[in-house]
């Protein structure tokens, strides 16, 4: 039906778009009360958006499996997190967000302790202080197949990724670099880091089509590169020096 391919994947610009999108949710749901569940699937929020306003998309998208949420509210009210109750609910397979919007008014420090996080297969955290100090419990999201995180040489520690590595079923770890590439990558060997599963790219995606519409082309172009080092006689400890 038309409403699916006009509702399918949805992307947010702003409060304001949100919200002209929250009433035309309304609509339908006085005709069919399940309909945003059914039909959502794909949902990029991003800008402005205030908190309380993504929660309720989020309650009424219930059915989403690919969501990015790219926001800063200012509309935190000290006490509580509107947001962590839509999103346990959500059947997410692919998440892109800043987990500072999971721990703000929160007692938990590990991913693995939210249930959102139970069902993602393929993450991606915005924020560059992840594996300075702690791995956030990523190494515990036993359904987590594809990774991508910020590196930096000197803040970022060794021993952490190790931990990220051990697990098998992490296929690919994506690392976001805003440093000089190739010196990352012997940072990375200087710390016996070569892993096939390791991909760099020197930026990241700044379009939703670039992460999660379509053919999901960071993923994609990640799993290529892996792929490629595991049938090639050649260049098996070679990264990615440049965009995917």
């Amino acid at each position: 039906r038309i409403e699916t391919l006009l509702y399918g994947k949805i992307v947010l610009l702003g409060e304001s778009s949100a919200m002209s999108f929250l009433s035309s949710l309304r609509i339908w749901c006085q005709r069919c009360s399940d309909f945003p569940r059914r039909v959502v699937k794909s949902l990029c929020i991003e800008g402005d958006v205030l908190l309380s306003t993504a929660a309720e998309i989020l309650s009424l998208c219930s059915g989403t499996t690919n969501l990015a949420l790219w926001i800063a509210p200012l509309d935190f009210n000290g006490m509580t997190n509107p947001l962590l109750q839509p999103l346990n609910n959500l059947p997410l397979m692919s998440l892109s967000l800043s987990i500072s919007l999971i721990f703000c008014h929160t007692e938990f420090v590990s991913l693995s302790a939210f249930k959102a996080f139970s069902t993602v297969t393929h993450l991606e955290i915005l924020n560059g202080w992840v594996l300075w100090n702690s791995t956030i419990g990523l190494e515990y999201l036993d359904g987590l197949t594809h990774l991508c995180l910020h590196i930096h040489m000197r803040r970022t520690k060794p021993e952490l990724i190790v931990s990220l590595l051990a697990p098998s079923h992490l296929q690919i770890l994506v690392f976001c670099v805003s440093e000089d590439i190739n010196a990352v990558q012997t940072f990375l060997e200087f710390h016996s880091l070569s892993d096939s599963r390791i991909v760099l790219v020197s930026q990241v995606p700044t379009a939703w089509g670039e992460f999660g519409g379509g053919d999901m082309s960071l993923w994609k172009g990640a799993d290529q590169v892996v792929d490629w080092r595991c049938t090639s006689t050649q260049g098996m400890s070679l990264y990615l020096a440049g965009t995917l």
